[in-house]
């Protein structure tokens, strides 16, 4: 491998399969433990080798495959330990939003989340869960954005990825997206308030409620 070459950005191809690999990864089509057969796929997709080997890599760099000598690749198992980590994380990125944030709380900097939870209400309301969760998704962007921090938006954005593996379970369950909405407006009510020390209380409670909510999807007991 050249020096020139070792940097190379993937291509346009190889970042279309990553995505189509992802999504289904994401929605448990490709199972946790399932081998990814780098041949297989070249032959369904009718290329050449080397984007597929390309898309595998983008997906071990983002934690969804593993690679080993003489076993390939293999989707990563779920885990408890990893949920906890996650949302550790998580926890740590969207205070430090909200606690950098306070002085940047003027109505342009709010009208993100406000439309977030407007739209993810409109949805709610017709039942149109998935794109409840998108939208809804938006709100926790807007909160790690208040940091005005492009280091820890990048790591919010890695995050996400692994993240929507385990929330996926919890879409369209009885009462629980009402129950994220319900937290989302009272994080919204109090900095609109200019409670930032409760709106981080807020964040963590609904970071941990969902956390717990979906260690218990792990074990099926939601």
């Amino acid at each position: 491998m050249t020096r020139g070459s070792r940097f190379q950005k993937p291509t346009t191809l190889a970042i279309e399969i990553a995505r189509h690999l992802r999504e289904a990864i994401i929605k448990g089509e490709l199972a946790p433990g399932q081998r990814v057969n780098e041949a297989k796929l070249t032959r369904e997709l009718a290329l050449s080798r080397s984007p597929v080997r390309e898309a595998i890599r983008i997906l071990e760099a983002e934690g969804l495959l593993t690679i080993e000598p003489h076993r390939g690749a293999h989707v990563r198992p779920v885990s408890e330990q990893d949920l906890e980590e996650i949302f550790d994380v998580r926890l740590m990125i969207e205070s430090h939003g909200l606690r950098r944030g306070p002085h940047r709380l003027t109505l342009d900097v709010m009208a993100p989340l406000r439309s977030a939870v407007d739209e993810a209400r409109s949805a709610l309301a017709e039942e149109a869960f998935e794109r409840w969760h998108r939208v809804s998704l938006r709100f926790h962007d807007g909160l790690v954005a208040l940091a005005a921090n492009r280091h820890l938006t990048r790591l919010h954005e890695e995050l996400k990825i692994s993240l929507r593996r385990y929330q996926i379970s919890l879409i369209g369950l009885p009462g629980q997206p009402e129950r994220w909405q319900a937290e989302h407006e009272a994080i919204l009510a109090a900095l609109q308030q200019d409670e930032v020390e409760r709106g981080v209380d807020l964040v963590a409670t609904h970071i941990t409620n969902l956390k717990e909510a979906l260690l218990k999807a792990m074990v099926g007991t939601v």
